[in-house]
Order: C-alpha cells, then sequence, then structure tokens
C-alpha cells in the first residue's frame, strides 16, 4: 500500500532504501524521467529470473501506462519484471513493470508508482546556509521563502508566515535560488551563488511545530547544466560538512 504522500518523504524526493537503492515516489520525478527515455529513444533493457532482453525503446509514456517496443525474444511468461536503464548521469536506474496488456508489437505496462536509482549521490540533500532563498513566481506573484535543504531534484523551503504560500501539487515557476558563497570558482558573484531552475512541483507540505514554521518540500527537474552545478556544490557542501565533523545548524 503506497503511504499518504503528506506523511511519505519518497513523495518529495529521494530516500534510501534498505538495498542499498534509492527511491523516490514523486510523479513529477518519475514522469520527467519517463518523458526523457521517450524523447531521447534511451534504450531499455527487461529483466526477470532466467531472462535480460536486449536494448529496447519505450515508444509511450502517459500518466496511466508506458508502452515499451516489445523484444523479439519476449517469452511471456512473466507480468511484472525490472525495467532497467541508465539515466542521464549514466547511473543504474530501475521501476517494476507491471504487465496490463501485450500485442505482437508492444508491451503496455501500468505507470510506475516508485523509481529507483543505484547511486544515492545525485540526490542526496544538503542542509544550506543560513541566508539561503529561493524566490519563484505562483499565481503571477513573486514569492520569497527560505530555503532549508537542497538536492539535484528537489528543495526544502520554511517560512512562518503560511498566508498565500503555494498549493499542495501547484507547480511553482522561474525558481532563482540564492545561497551565501564565496567561491569564485563555483560562479558565486557579490558573495552569493545563484541557480535558476524552470520550474517545480510543490509536492509536501506541513508544519514544523519544534520551530514554529510552515514548511513545503518541491520536486524540480533542472537543466543538466545547472543539475552538474547544484551536484558539484553539494559534493563540496558535504565535504565541508565532514571537515568541520559538525553539521551546519
Amino acid at each position: 500500500m503506497i503511504p499518504d504522500k503528506k506523511n511519505d518523504p519518497a513523495s518529495c524526493g529521494w530516500v534510501t532504501h534498505h538495498s542499498g537503492y534509492d527511491y523516490t515516489r514523486c510523479g513529477h520525478i518519475i514522469s520527467t524521467t519517463l518523458n526523457w527515455l521517450l524523447e531521447k529513444r534511451i534504450f531499455v533493457g527487461l529483466l526477470h529470473k532466467g531472462y535480460q532482453s536486449g536494448g529496447t525503446i519505450i515508444v509511450e509514456a502517459t500518466q496511466q501506462k508506458v508502452v515499451i517496443d516489445r523484444p523479439k525474444d519476449w517469452p511471456a511468461t512473466h507480468t511484472s519484471f525490472r525495467v532497467i536503464f541508465r539515466n542521464a548521469a549514466k547511473l543504474w536506474s530501475h521501476f517494476t513493470g507491471e504487465l496490463l496488456s501485450a500485442t505482437s508489437n508492444s508491451l503496455v505496462l501500468k505507470h510506475p508508482a516508485e523509481l529507483f536509482i543505484l547511486q544515492r549521490r545525485q540526490h542526496f540533500r544538503v542542509n544550506l546556509p543560513e541566508g539561503s532563498t529561493a524566490t519563484f513566481l505562483y499565481n503571477q506573484k513573486k514569492c520569497k521563502l527560505n530555503m532549508q535543504d537542497l538536492s539535484a531534484g528537489g528543495m526544502l523551503l520554511c517560512t512562518r508566515d503560511p498566508r498565500d504560500l503555494p498549493q499542495l501539487h501547484h507547480t511553482i515557476k522561474n525558481i532563482i535560488i540564492t545561497i551565501p558563497s564565496d567561491d569564485a570558482a563555483a560562479g558565486a558573484e557579490n558573495g552569493m551563488l545563484r541557480f535558476k531552475i524552470k520550474e517545480g512541483e510543490v509536492v509536501r507540505d506541513f508544519a514544523d511545530s519544534k520551530y514554529r514554521r510552515f514548511c513545503l518540500g518541491v520536486c524540480f527537474s533542472p537543466s543538466r547544466q545547472e543539475e552538474e552545478r547544484i551536484m558539484k556544490y553539494i559534493r563540496q557542501r558535504e565535504l565541508a560538512q565532514l571537515r568541520k565533523g559538525v553539521q551546519e545548524q
């Protein structure tokens, strides 16, 4: 049974799985990944006990189904199997394929509820220094909120004022992330490092009673260039925290 989204961290981003994978139930991340596989015609493989297909492709992806070009040697012995591929960062990823129907040319699968990635580095979250903010457009209005943490696939925003906050599953646009930094090599200017994201989806909202604030979890899919810059910052931030031996508050 899939947990309620409000109480499920995986609906906001990537969560460590006991088997060594990270997984997500974030609909925005899953749909973006499927569309990328479709548009770029990235090869995927089908895998179950005793069988692994050669490379095949996704020919259709909607909110209800995923249609895959049927491998010529498909044994038609299983209705559940693993669909494997390398993501944009060349890391092995997979989702469970649940077969709805099959023709001589295609396999029609249920839209996956979860996506797994072998290496967690890409979506590892780091806490941000005080003064980190995100500005964005919501309902044609410019908003600015404090940032708590950041990953290559999302961020956590916090505020003490709950008025006019973006609603759950609504889209925010023209996101500009601003982080205090003196690292000119990373692109910092005037003591600030900036990342630009086209849009994101609010996938979680909750009240943090300990700090008396309201928080929003946002999923996004940055451009490849911005994703690489964010990942570089995350690695540097984690290393700096490890060297200090303490986590900044």
